[in-house]
């Protein structure tokens, strides 16, 4: 797997959607724009210990699930994160692509 905020998305993303809970239900039950939510998903935040509190009692699972469980089967709009054999070509691509993102955002 990727990096670790990476790898927690993914866990949240699936919990998410074994849960039922719509990404639009998730953000506003946790006080978050939609926008924050991908931000998670993607691994492009760090997410403090009582949010993380919170997403997890929303999910019905703990903290530590969420940090610790390895995905059997990835989102599918995040599954290209199984097509790399070396997770830190992955980070490599990822990190400049976000960087790429924020750029254009700013301009």
């Amino acid at each position: 797997m990727a990096n670790v905020g990476r790898k927690l998305g993914v866990n949240i993303s699936t919990c998410m959607l074994e849960a039922n809970i719509s990404l639009d239900s998730f953000a506003k039950h946790l006080g978050y724009s939609i926008k924050d939510v991908w931000n998670v998903i993607e691994g492009k935040v760090i997410i403090p210990p009582v949010e993380l509190d919170k997403m997890a009692c929303l999910l019905k699972t703990t903290k530590s699930e969420l940090i610790n469980h390895e995905p059997d089967s990835f989102v599918p709009d995040l599954q290209y994160m199984k097509e790399f054999s070396n997770p830190d070509n992955l980070d490599r691509i990822l990190d400049l692509m976000d960087e790429y993102v924020e750029l254009r955002e700013v301009v």
